[in-house]
């Protein structure tokens, strides 16, 4: 007997519909409601890329996951994932993460997390979540200092 398999082109056709989408606001308090704050974070990060992206800078908090007492180091980290670059900084920034996490009393949650954006946060990923996500995807490394 045979068994129904779903095909895989509804699944296919999610990916490449998520391909490459920048996200186009900030969905995360203060900068989703306060325009001057959405300002003041934008202007934060245009000074901290070497290049400026194609994208305006937005955050979504920690994505994919919880973004309980350590919204901040998310926000810190999407600052360095927006503007991308090199391996090594993305690395950095990972590791910026973790350590932001960890200092606040969350050591294990802190690992988890930067797992998760190790697998999840590649470049050549199609989600608006990846390294480099202010420019068009596909993007891929940069070369560092």
């Amino acid at each position: 007997m045979r068994r129904w398999v779903a095909p895989a082109s509804p699944w296919l056709a999610l990916v490449l519909g998520a391909a490459g989408c920048t996200p186009l606001r900030h969905s995360i308090e203060p900068y989703e409601s306060d325009p001057a704050q959405a300002a003041a974070i934008e202007a934060r990060a245009a000074q901290r890329c070497r290049l400026s992206p194609e994208r305006k800078f937005t955050t979504d908090g920690c994505s994919m996951f919880p973004d309980s007492g350590w919204v901040q180091c998310c926000v810190e980290h999407d600052l360095a994932y927006w503007c991308g670059g090199s391996a090594a900084q993305r690395l950095e920034a990972d590791r910026g993460l973790q350590d932001c996490v960890a200092a606040l009393g969350q050591p294990e949650t802190a690992w988890w997390m930067k797992l998760g954006v190790r697998v999840g946060g590649h470049p050549w990923w199609p989600f608006p979540w990846r390294w480099g996500y202010g420019w068009d995807w596909p993007h891929g490394y940069e070369r560092g200092p």
